[in-house]
């Protein structure tokens, strides 16, 4: 993109020594004059010169071509920045599954650069249609029709206590075995909601079950037998604990669905998100 005609035509007629004269046919700077509304060139003399008018913004013109290509400059680096940007939002426990294809997106397109933001699941929808983040990878909830989703796993909850703990004794455990235990669960939200619907669907009053954070401190009240908690099994994965017990719950099945998720109705999708897309739907259907 090159300085618009009209400025070039206002700042190219004036003479080696300034003063307002103008050199030549000032044929392109009326298309200025037009813009303005304004007389900014005295052509009656064979020279012609700047009017008051004409003087009073020739600092102001002085300044917009000296700033122009520095302006198109930054806009070009903006820009091909964020071309080669890929904004990734992500629950944590899915963060290990997302991890080793950025790795080898990166390996074949060197100039990507990834930002990776861990958040709670129930924000993910909201950032891809505010055009916060590119892809998503979380829970699978009552997501939008404007969300292009594909399914990665299923997650299955389970129970997690000491190793001393007398659920830890039992040859199978079914959720109505929780009915008299005190529980913790990670954090409020969609996971939430579905743990404590089919708890109570099988008799288990979840009165008011601890929540927090962080895994860690799940572990650690559960260490100490104050609680029994109940985790996912990503995040088990992720960060497992070898003096813990991990129960499998025979029935009902409890699980959520983890998905990939894009905005299905952008226009302006950069080329690498668009790829990057297809290369990780490409691997999930080949499974």
């Amino acid at each position: 993109m090159h300085m618009p005609a009209a400025l070039l035509g206002f700042a190219g007629r004036i003479s080696p020594g300034g003063r307002g004269t103008f050199l030549g046919d000032p044929g392109s700077p009326a298309e200025l004059e037009i813009t303005l509304g304004a007389t900014l060139f005295d052509r009656s003399m064979r020279r012609v010169r700047l009017t008051p008018a004409g003087e009073s913004v020739r600092a102001q013109v002085s300044w917009m071509i000296a700033t122009f290509d520095q302006g198109m400059e930054d806009m070009h680096q903006r820009l091909q920045h964020r071309s080669h940007v890929i904004r990734l939002h992500c629950i944590p426990s899915a963060s290990q599954w997302i991890a080793p294809h950025m790795a080898r997106f990166q390996q074949r397109y060197p100039q990507v650069q990834f930002q990776l933001d861990d958040m709670h699941s129930d924000t993910l929808a909201e950032s891809i249609t505010q055009g916060d983040a590119d892809i998503a990878i979380g829970l699978h909830f009552d997501t939008p029709m404007h969300i292009d989703s594909r399914l990665i796993t299923t997650d299955e909850m389970m129970v997690v206590v000491s190793q001393r703990h007398p659920l830890a004794q039992l040859p199978k455990l079914h959720w109505r075995d929780l009915k008299d235990q005190s529980l913790v669960i990670l954090r409020r939200g969609n996971t939430y909601d579905m743990i404590a619907a089919v708890l109570k669907d099988q008799g288990v009053n979840m009165n008011t079950p601890q929540n927090l954070s962080s895994i860690e401190s799940l572990y650690a009240v559960v260490h100490s037998d104050l609680k029994v908690g109940v985790i996912s099994s990503l995040s088990k994965q992720a960060l497992s604990d070898p003096q813990l017990c991990y129960l499998p719950v025979s029935r009902p099945q409890l699980a959520r669905k983890i998905c990939l998720m894009k905005h299905g109705r952008r226009a302006d999708t950069p080329l690498l998100v668009q790829t990057f897309w297809d290369m990780l739907c490409d691997e999930l259907e080949a499974r």
